[in-house]
């Protein structure tokens, strides 16, 4: 029903970007302290946005040289002897390779040949086999590169010679303060070690899913800063006297190879931009390459990586594309994005961007849902978010520049949701208001018709006040009754009770000299004064009307309990001479407070009767004139209904008659 419109105030744009702003300081907070749900939910991102993005094509100028099944199963299974694999290097060095990596450790001698003929020392200070002179020979005569592995919960005394990029901890710069720590090394030979033109680590980084997206170009050991094996080797390749790290004017620490510049995280490692799946990097079989199998110039020129890719025998990695890589393909991977200067890199200020888009979408959303309202606001905030991705793709693709869409994409959905619960709230407000005004309009209303029905009747003010109490008790009652449990609900009893008292305000219609004749009525005036339930509902239909409300339960209550009060249950009563379950329930119980108060109570025609007398007088009406149940239901209640009469009779009245049985006054029921 709606009798007025709600004047409530609407939502408050101030308390909506406060709200906005505290979540986007939340998100900051996330953004600095990064717990495990968040670290993982950003990785997650980054891998969605590098398996999106075009894929860059590798430069041809990385080569793998794979020990794959085939070279197993024609060369005979690993390890090789030393001077099978002196071969294959020889082989490669001939193919005319520029540099060549070993993804492979040699930290045990080959004592299958003859010692005796062997030049150099092993590890213990012995002389070198056959084999292993075979191959220290071999590594001597071209750009090799061996590979070790640095250990980090454990030092490892053995000898080793690794070559360090030259630069002590102090030469690193000041924004490399995590790089990584050796505390020991795992090398081949140290004869070997010597013979190679360089040397460096084979270490990889994965993250704590076990999927590797970065790797560490360079590591501190002893005091030194020692290189990876691709960053290594790709140096011996271009023949680059030039190699370091410090701390450029663009911001971010990097490192030199010749005159390019590869700017580092500040624990000396790239973010890795892979080329695809296995395979992307050329590869030659290594059996191929020793039976010279292999075109004269496929590897002139060439980097070169050499390594184990055989099932349950070289190392593989996972990566963000879903893909795994051998270890010797993920060296070949880093020297190519070393050729290419082509890593995936967090620009500097990358961090204030994020937060300043943070912010930027916090705002924005308070300031569109205030401005613009839902209709616009949504569709330009999902939009954003689009873009916001979209945006971050073209960067990645672009320029290699990842920065990452998952905070401002997490304030754009908590700004949306907290923009929808002030939203939610302000409306819960504005309805509770709207409620409250109703019901203080219901209020006016029955306060208006029972004001009337005193007006124009004789009745006073207690005889409402009981009749409502009367209908009360008995409604709550009768709510226990599986007959009207359901009807009966606390909302409706109450409706009920308070509809009670305005049952006669159909005698608005009837003339005063009927109205108030103190005598008996003649057959015309009873016929006029039966039509006040039809003048009475057609009061309340009227106001419907008017004020265009349809289905309202308050009026309909108003409209059973105005029409139907007088009807009977065995169909005596007027004015439709309804009989049992036809008579609305708020008709039968009213009819009965009505015969209890006017029986109970002294009018100007007639006194008042004792209470037992009037509980005779409606018991011997049951089921005739009232509800058998509610007769039943209203012996029970009786004496709360004696109580109420007596707390609530009229000025006029000789209580002391009511509590001790006598009649006060005569007159005609």
């Amino acid at each position: 029903m709606v009798l007025g419109a709600a004047t409530g105030r609407g939502p408050s744009p101030l308390r909506l970007f406060a709200a906005c702003l505290a979540l986007g300081c939340v998100v900051a907070l996330l953004h600095f302290l990064r717990p495990p749900i968040v670290a993982r939910a950003d990785l997650a991102v980054y891998d969605r946005l590098l398996a999106a993005v075009p894929l860059r094509a590798p430069s041809g100028r990385v080569v793998l040289v794979e020990i794959d099944e085939r070279s197993l199963g024609e060369a005979g299974r690993w390890p090789w002897p030393r001077d099978r694999v002196a071969d294959l290097l020889d082989r490669v060095r001939a193919l005319g390779a520029a540099a060549v990596g070993l993804d492979i450790l040699f930290a045990e001698a080959d004592t299958g040949g003859d010692a005796a003929g062997g030049s150099g020392q092993g590890a213990s200070g012995s002389a070198l086999s056959a084999r292993d002179a075979a191959l220290a020979a071999a590594l001597g005569r071209g750009a090799f590169v061996t590979g070790y592995g640095f250990t980090f919960d454990r030092p490892i005394d053995r000898p080793c010679h690794l070559r360090s990029i030259g630069l002590g901890r102090a030469g690193t710069g000041g924004g490399l303060t995590q790089v990584p720590r050796a505390s020991g090394v795992l090398c081949s030979l140290v004869p070997l070690g010597a013979a190679a033109a360089s040397s460096g680590f084979m270490n990889a980084s994965p993250d704590a899913d076990g999927i590797l997206r970065r790797m560490p170009l360079i590591i501190e050991f002893g005091g030194e800063i020692y290189p990876s094996l691709a960053l290594a080797t790709v140096r011996a390749g271009l023949a680059a006297a030039r190699l370091g790290v410090s701390d450029p004017a663009a911001g971010w620490p990097a490192l030199w190879l010749g005159d390019q510049q590869i700017p580092l995280d500040a624990d000396g490692s790239v973010l890795v931009r892979f080329r695809g799946p296995a395979g992307s990097i050329p590869r030659l079989s290594a059996v191929d390459v020793l039976r010279q199998r292999v075109s004269a110039g496929a590897l002139t020129g060439r980097i070169v990586f050499v390594g184990v890719s055989a099932l349950g025998l070289g190392d593989s990695v996972a990566t963000p594309l879903g893909t795994f890589l051998p270890g010797a393909e993920v060296q070949a991977t880093i020297a190519d994005n070393l050729l290419l200067a082509d890593f995936v890199r967090r620009p500097p200020g990358v961090t204030v961007a994020e937060l300043g888009l943070v912010l930027c979408v916090v705002v924005g959303v308070a300031l569109g849902v205030a401005g613009l309202g839902w209709r616009w606001s949504l569709p330009l905030a999902l939009g954003g978010g689009l873009l916001l991705w979209l945006g971050a793709g073209w960067l990645l693709a672009r320029e290699g520049w990842y920065v990452s869409p998952l905070f401002p994409t997490v304030a754009l959905v908590g700004a949306l949701g907290v923009a929808a619960v002030h939203r939610l709230v302000a409306e819960r407000a504005r309805a509770d208001q709207s409620t409250r005004q109703l019901k203080t309009a219901r209020e006016m209303v029955l306060h208006a018709l029972t004001s009337l029905t005193e007006t124009r009747d004789f009745e006073t003010g207690a005889h409402l006040v009981r009749t409502s109490r009367y209908a009360r008790v008995l409604g709550e009652a009768l709510s226990a009754h599986p007959k009207f449990r359901d009807f009966l609900t606390a909302e409706t009893v109450d409706l009920i009770a308070r509809l009670a008292p305005i049952h006669d305000i159909g005698k608005v219609g009837v003339a005063d000299r009927t109205l108030r004749k103190p005598g008996p009525l003649s057959d015309d005036e009873r016929a006029e004064m039966s039509r006040h339930p039809i003048y009475g509902r057609d009061v309340i239909v009227r106001t419907e009307e008017r004020v265009g409300v349809r289905d309202d339960f308050l009026l309909k209550l108003a409209k059973e309990i105005v029409y139907s009060h007088h009807e009977r249950w065995d169909g005596s009563g007027y004015p439709e001479g309804l009989r049992g379950e036809a008579i609305p329930v708020a008709g039968r119980m009213v009819a009965l407070v009505d015969v209890y108060d006017a029986l109970a109570s002294a009018r100007v025609y007639k006194g008042a009767l004792p209470h037992d007398e009037v509980v005779r007088a409606i018991v011997s009406s049951r089921g005739t004139h009232f509800d058998p149940d509610m007769v039943d239901t209203f012996l029970h209640i009786q004496e709360d209904w004696r109580r109420i009469a007596i707390d609530f009779a009229d000025e006029h009245e000789e209580r002391e008659g009511l509590v001790a049985g006598r009649r006060p006054g005569t007159g005609e029921v």
